[in-house]
C-alpha cells in the first residue's frame, strides 16, 4: 500500500509547476513530502485525506495498484476537456472579485441554526475558515448527539467563501454521502477580525422527505486557544430554552416573523 501510495503521489505531482509548490499549497514541510515520495514515510489519516483533497481524489483511489491508478487519472483529466476549462475560469473569474478582506474571517466560528429534522431544537456546528492562496475555504463539522458525550453521527460539509458587495457567500456540499449542497448569504461585522455573522441559508431537512428550506443562521467566532476536538465536543442539538445557547443569538436565529413578502435575514443586532 506505501509503496502504491508513493508511485501515485509521484504521478499525480509531475502535473504540477514543482514539489516546493506542491509542499508550500499542502502546508506540509518539504522533507517530510520527499519521504512520501519515496516511499520511505506514509502520511497519517488526516495528512492522507488533505493530500486527496488537495489533488481532488479519494483516500482509496490513492491507495490503488499504479496499474489501475495511472488510467484512471488519464480518464479524468481527460473528461474535463473543454468544459474543465470553462469551470475553471468561471470559478477564477469570481475567486479574483472576491473582496481580500474576506481574510478577516480566517479561524473558528460556532453556528447556530434551528434544526430542520428535529423541530423545535437548535443545532450548533463548528465552522473553521483558512484562506490558501487566495482563497477562502472552510470545514463544517455537525454533531449530532449527546453534547460533551458519545456521538453516532457526524458529518463534514467542506466549501469555499467569497465576499461581494459587503456579503460573505457560503457553498459547501456533504462530502460522505455527496447529496447535499447548502448555501449561504451572511452580513458580517465590519472589525478587522471578524466576530459574527448573521444571515440565511438554503438547505433541505435531514429527514426522509428531503425538504427545502430556508432558514436564519448565526455564526459566531469561538475562543481563540480551543482545540478543534474541544471545539467540537461542545456543538450538537440544543432544546431551545438550553442555557448553552445565547439569548441574542435565538432572537437572530428567530424564524417566525419576517416579510411581507419575502423571508429576510434579521438586520438589526
Amino acid at each position: 500500500m506505501q509503496d502504491a501510495f508513493s508511485e501515485n503521489l509521484r504521478l499525480l505531482c509531475s502535473y504540477m509547476t514543482s514539489i516546493t509548490d506542491v509542499a508550500r499549497r499542502l502546508g506540509i514541510n518539504r522533507s517530510q513530502l520527499n519521504k512520501y515520495l519515496a516511499g520511505s514515510s506514509f502520511p497519517r489519516p488526516a495528512i492522507l485525506r488533505k493530500i486527496a483533497d488537495f489533488f481532488g481524489m479519494d483516500v482509496h483511489e490513492l491507495l490503488l495498484p499504479p496499474e489501475d491508478f495511472a488510467p484512471l487519472l488519464r480518464s479524468r483529466r481527460a473528461s474535463g476537456g473543454e468544459s474543465l476549462g470553462i469551470l475553471g475560469s468561471t470559478i477564477a473569474t469570481m475567486v479574483r472579485g472576491s473582496d481580500p478582506r474576506l481574510r478577516a474571517v480566517d479561524g473558528a466560528f460556532f453556528e447556530y441554526y434551528y434544526s430542520l429534522s428535529s423541530p423545535g431544537k437548535i443545532i450548533r456546528t463548528l465552522m473553521i475558515f483558512e484562506t490558501r492562496d487566495g482563497v477562502t475555504y472552510y470545514r463544517r463539522l455537525e454533531r449530532l448527539g449527546k453534547v460533551r458525550g458519545r456521538s453516532a453521527r457526524h458529518f463534514r460539509f467542506d466549501g469555499v467563501a467569497l465576499m461581494f458587495g459587503d456579503r460573505v457567500f457560503l457553498a459547501d456540499y456533504e462530502r460522505t454521502a455527496g447529496i447535499e449542497l447548502t448555501h449561504t448569504v451572511l452580513y458580517p461585522d465590519y472589525n478587522d477580525v471578524i466576530s459574527e455573522m448573521v444571515g440565511i441559508k438554503l438547505g433541505v431537512s435531514g429527514n426522509r422527505q428531503r425538504t427545502p428550506c430556508a432558514f436564519r443562521v448565526c455564526l459566531q467566532r469561538v475562543r481563540r486557544g480551543r482545540s478543534v476536538l474541544h471545539n467540537l465536543r461542545r456543538c450538537g442539538l440544543f432544546a431551545e430554552e438550553s442555557p448553552e445557547i445565547p439569548a441574542a443569538v435565538r432572537e437572530m436565529i428567530d424564524n417566525r416573523i419576517s416579510g411581507p413578502h419575502h423571508f429576510t435575514a434579521l438586520l438589526e443586532r
